[in-house]
């Protein structure tokens, strides 16, 4: 009996420690930034980043990010910094009546709240998703139209 107990520990021991690959702690920063260009039809988007205290294990890929009803690859940017970059449906009106297809990423059937995203990655092959609190939102960039001719 005393057997399978450590041997029932030490399972899931090892199956907990696979999902927290990039434990809570690992982060250093989680922010995210709204962006609307400043003509019609421009576009807008959210701007997310991620930056870690210490670099991923080799056989462990961040992948995807999964952010307010949306689903969209990282970018590495340096073993410490990833960004992911979602387009959203605002501002895409070329001109009045234009009902031309708008182009946004694509979206996520995982819902989250506010200040919570869901991290994809995979370790060894196998996926595996963490949900992270706290990811703090920087003011909005609201870019300027074309500077005035004089």
């Amino acid at each position: 009996m005393k057997y399978i107990v450590i041997i029932l520990m030490s399972i899931l021991t090892t199956s907990c420690s696979c999902s927290q690959i990039i434990a809570q702690d690992n982060i250093e920063s989680a922010t995210y930034q709204g962006w609307t260009a400043g003509v019609r039809g421009g576009g807008s988007g959210i701007n997310f980043n991620l930056e870690l205290k210490k670099e991923l294990p080799s056989n462990v890929q961040l992948k995807k990010l999964v952010f307010k009803g949306y689903e969209v690859p990282f970018d590495k940017q340096d073993d410490l910094h990833f960004m992911a970059m979602i387009k959203t449906e605002a501002n895409q009106q070329k001109f009045e009546g234009d009902n031309s297809q708008s182009y946004s990423s694509p979206k996520s059937s995982i819902k989250t709240k506010d200040n919570e995203a869901i991290l994809i990655f995979t370790k060894d092959g196998k996926e595996y998703q963490q949900k992270i609190t706290n990811v703090v939102e920087k003011p909005a960039l609201e870019y300027p139209s074309a500077k005035p001719k004089f």
